[in-house]
């Protein structure tokens, strides 16, 4: 406006808008965050990250997400004839193993009383719940041979 000369800035000035800047700044981040995820243990983000496009001539724009990839689960251990071995397990887990044959025959898994036909050559997988704690035999049922043992901890 004519007339009125322009007053200087003072500091408190500078630091106030200093402070409001910080604190959207940090809005930002937390609005940024929550909105795509961030922070979760056990996903992964891919490097493109969330980020809004307007289109060309001015219209609405259009948000687009980021593409989470699990991260892939490990296969199962493998038990097999001439190498027994103890997988160890604590209640409440599940437990999962794979068994693989050099003939057909069927794999037991003592105090489960879980059976599974196994042909030769070929590979079977168990997965079920730890509930009963102890030591526990697995074998090819027919032949007679321990593959190995589970072993189920208490909590």
């Amino acid at each position: 406006m004519p007339g009125y000369p322009a007053r200087p800035v003072t500091a408190a000035q500078r630091l106030t808008f200093l402070a409001i800047g910080a604190v959207i700044a940090i809005v930002a981040v937390v609005v940024l965050l929550t909105t795509t995820g961030g922070g979760d243990e056990g996903t992964r983000v891919a490097a493109s990250p969330t980020a809004t496009a307007a289109p060309a001539g001015g219209g609405s724009g259009r948000t687009e997400r980021a593409t989470v990839t699990p991260a892939p689960r490990p296969r199962p251990p493998l038990l097999v004839q001439g190498s027994p071995r103890t997988l160890r397990f604590t209640e409440g887990q599940t437990i999962r193993f794979r068994v693989r044959a050099n003939r057909d025959d069927e794999v037991h898994v003592h105090g489960y009383d879980r059976l599974k036909d196994v042909a030769a050559g070929q590979t079977v997988t168990f997965a079920f719940p730890a509930s009963i704690t102890g030591i526990f035999e697995v074998e090819l049922e027919q032949a007679g041979v321990q593959l190995g043992s589970l072993r189920v901890d208490p909590r």
